[in-house]
């Protein structure tokens, strides 16, 4: 009876000091670098749905029809015609249309918050800044992102090798 208490004190201790010395330091590794990936994509969300709403007020949307918008023949975008039931976007300050995806891949371009035809700004200034600051950063970041991704797997990794003592 004396040798199967010590057997199972031993295993008890194993697992005590897995956990302690081995889990636990990946658990919390795991749950800081979910934080920080969390924490970011957070962060480009907001501003993302800050600088859409910003586009939204800014612009309104119509759907083309020849009788209404005789005058409107075609995206200076894409220098497209447009067709009959193609949604379009005006702008607000200066009344330009252009097809929806054209101004708002347009707009969600690099340094490029203004009217195409009379570069009548869209975008509010300060919200810009900070779309283009957050652009910046997703490209500084990648490396960083590369090496958070390795990590993590390593994690995952190590607590599948774990397997045995539970």
């Amino acid at each position: 009876m004396g040798g199967s208490l010590a057997r199972n004190l031993s295993r008890f201790d194993k697992i005590i000091s897995t956990f302690f010395f081995r889990l636990l330091p990946e658990i919390l590794r795991f749950i800081v670098l979910s934080i920080c990936v969390l924490r970011k994509y957070y962060k480009q969300a907001t501003t993302d749905y800050r600088y859409r709403l910003a586009i939204n007020s800014k612009s309104s949307e119509f759907v083309y029809t020849r009788q209404e918008k005789q005058d409107l023949v075609e995206c200076r975008i894409c220098l497209s015609d447009f067709e009959d039931e193609e949604e379009g976007r005006q702008v607000v300050y200066c009344k330009h249309a252009f097809h929806k995806h054209c101004l708002e891949k347009w707009l969600k371009g690099y340094y490029k918050a203004s009217c195409p035809l009379c570069r009548g700004l869209v975008v509010p200034e300060l919200v810009l800044a900070e779309y283009q600051r957050r652009l910046n950063e997703e490209e500084n970041n990648i490396v960083i992102e590369k090496e958070l991704a390795l990590i993590l797997l390593n994690v995952l990794h190590a607590g599948s090798t774990c397997n045995g003592y539970f």
